[in-house]
């Protein structure tokens, strides 16, 4: 995880430097008065916007983790919850995952190499290793290694709509995650308008206060 914000933490600061230098010929050109200023401001604009977007979405990144009870977003690993304190989770890549129960101290994997998974009612059905399986949620009992056929015999395939791990993940934390960005780019816009405010009126009040 460390790495991982280290990793983004330089693409911000590069992304930072990139566009305020691109700013700075438009401000030259479009700005007559305060130019020196505008274009101090103007070149740090984007790095303030950028700063202010990263740092309200991992604030939003993990509130929603914990009312959801899902993984950051953010790392090598992947989790999220299905029903009765069991989940969904995955390390390295969300595209094979494991069952495994909450509150278990060995975090034994119930069934592992999960590719795709559903929920239906108490029970949560899916794919592993190339076969299919039926896992209870209410006692944990599972039947694997499953041929779809067999699979069929107990799940009515009108019922059956597997998704891959991957997709679970997202359509788990969609709508938060959609609201979340929303609000952050709302509180970037206020941000980087109050600094313009500042930048330029404040400055211009100290100078006729003095």
């Amino acid at each position: 995880m460390l790495f991982v914000l280290i990793f983004w933490a330089v693409i911000f600061l590069l992304l930072f430097l990139v566009s305020g230098l691109l700013t700075l010929p438009f401000t030259y050109f479009l700005c007559k008065e305060q130019r020196k200023r505008r274009m101090i401001l103007s070149f740090f604009t984007p790095g303030v916007a950028l700063f202010t977007y990263a740092a309200s979405s991992l604030v939003a990144m993990i509130i929603i983790a914990i009312i959801l009870g899902t993984d950051i977003g953010i790392g090598d690993s992947w989790s999220t919850p299905l029903k009765n304190n069991y989940e969904l989770s995955s390390t390295d890549t969300p595209d094979n995952g494991g069952i495994c129960k909450k509150d278990d101290l060995y975090n034994e994997i119930l069934i592992s190499d999960v590719t795709h998974i559903q929920v239906i009612g108490d029970s949560v059905i899916g794919k592993a290793d190339g076969r299919y399986f039926i896992f209870n949620l209410q006692d944990g009992t599972h039947t694997d290694s499953l041929t779809y056929q067999a699979l069929t015999r107990q799940i009515s395939p009108s019922s059956i709509h597997l998704i891959d791990n991957n997709t679970y993940y997202w359509e788990q934390r969609r709508t938060a995650y959609i609201i979340g960005g929303v609000l952050s780019l709302l509180l970037t816009i206020l941000v980087v308008r109050l600094f313009w405010r500042i930048g330029l009126h404040g400055f211009q009040r100290r100078q006729q206060g003095s």
